[in-house]
């Protein structure tokens, strides 16, 4: 009985013992070292390369004038359906003539019955002139006589004015188009009282060529400057002053333009410098109110460096790039920039053609660190 209790006893100690986890030797091994990050890369090479600023501009007309009633009368007729064009000297609006032609003959018979009375007394003095000598009249009767003759000449000179005024009146009650463009909605209505000097009656606008308000920073117009004075002075490439619209789709405009103003003072409030821009217009294709960039090119450099905006780093107030070296190792490279042109920067320094650098996942490549460079264009194994 003895060796039956026993023997239980030593088999639940064997059960309780320790078992090892794995027969496998390597599994006290160190684990593997991660994979390499992924990173897509380009190769930076140098080419000539026109500098150019883009500038938000506003399109507006060249021309654009404010109808505006010239006298005060009821409008009787619209000689003109919205949006047409017209012509310089275009008939756009009628007011009623009526009083204004009664003004006219009405100064018209005052400037005749002046002319009567100078008349009148002119002859007075034509006979009275001979029989000074002979003193049959008296000096005084003369003196007073001439002196009507001059008061009359004024008051006929009063009455011509009147009737030129009187005319002008009534030429003002045909509104006219000032220049040849598009005009727009009238205003007003037929039977509507306009007044003279207040009343907006329509907008006529020119279609070609179109203005381009924009404006610049003194920073980017600064730049601008000392570039254009270097290229002029012959210490850069050929290029040349150009003026170029980009739509708002992204499409360039086919059409040069030229800069015909600068402001000469720069706006306290914004710092900024406003110019315009004059680009042909044929097809009518620009309407005012439409916005785009404008690109002003201003120097031409024979082996540029560019690099995209996403590839730069900021830190501290310097820029980096990362370089992948032959070895696939990253390296942080401090470099100085220069204007931008669209999406990327101008490299001026710091940077060697043929370099290869990270243009995505510039936060995966640390210094020093190991990557496996995918080249721009084709996919990563992500």
């Amino acid at each position: 009985m003895k060796i039956i209790t026993i023997i239980p006893v030593f088999f639940l100690l064997f059960c309780l013992l320790p078992l090892p986890l794995s027969t496998d030797p390597a599994a006290g091994a160190d684990p593997p070292a991660p994979m390499a990050p992924e990173v897509v890369v380009m190769a930076v090479r140098a080419a000539p390369t026109r500098l150019s600023l883009d500038i938000v501009g506003e399109i507006k007309a060249l021309r654009e004038v404010d109808l505006r009633a010239r006298v005060t009368g009821n409008l009787i007729n619209i000689k003109f359906k919205p949006g047409q064009e017209v012509k310089e000297g275009d008939l756009l609006f009628v007011i009623d003539p009526g009083p204004y032609q009664a003004a006219l003959a009405t100064a018209q018979a005052g400037l005749a019955q002046a002319k009567a009375a100078l008349f009148q007394v002119q002859q007075d003095v034509a006979r009275y002139k001979p029989l000074l000598p002979d003193n049959a009249i008296p000096r005084q009767v003369y003196d007073q006589t001439v002196a009507q003759m001059e008061q009359q000449k004024a008051v006929v000179a009063s009455q011509k004015a009147s009737v030129d005024r009187a005319k002008l009146d009534l030429d003002y009650t045909r509104v006219l188009s000032p220049l040849n463009g598009r005009i727009g909605l009238q205003n007003v209505e037929i039977g509507t009282l306009v007044s003279s000097g207040q009343t907006s009656l329509a907008t006529v606008s020119t279609l070609d060529p179109v203005a381009v308000y924009f404006s610049v920073s003194e920073n980017d117009y600064l730049g601008y400057i000392r570039r254009k004075a270097l290229h002029e002075a012959g210490h850069t490439g050929s290029g040349s002053d150009v003026v170029e619209l980009v739509l708002a789709d992204g499409a360039a405009y086919p059409e040069k333009g030229r800069i015909d103003y600068m402001d000469p003072t720069v706006n306290p409030t914004t710092g900024t410098l406003t110019l315009r821009a004059i680009f042909p217009n044929p097809d009518y294709m620009l309407k005012a109110g439409m916005n785009s960039r404008v690109r002003v090119y201003y120097d031409e450099l024979a082996a540029a460096i560019l690099v995209p905006q996403k590839a730069v780093t900021e830190t501290l107030g310097k820029t980096f790039v990362t370089v992948v070296s032959a070895d696939n190792k990253a390296e942080l490279r401090p470099v100085k920039l220069g204007p931008r042109m669209g999406e990327q920067w101008l490299v001026e320094s710091g940077l060697a053609d043929g370099e290869t650098i990270v243009v995505e996942g510039v936060q995966k490549a640390r210094s020093g660190m190991t990557v496996t460079p995918v080249p721009a264009g084709l996919p990563e194994n992500r």
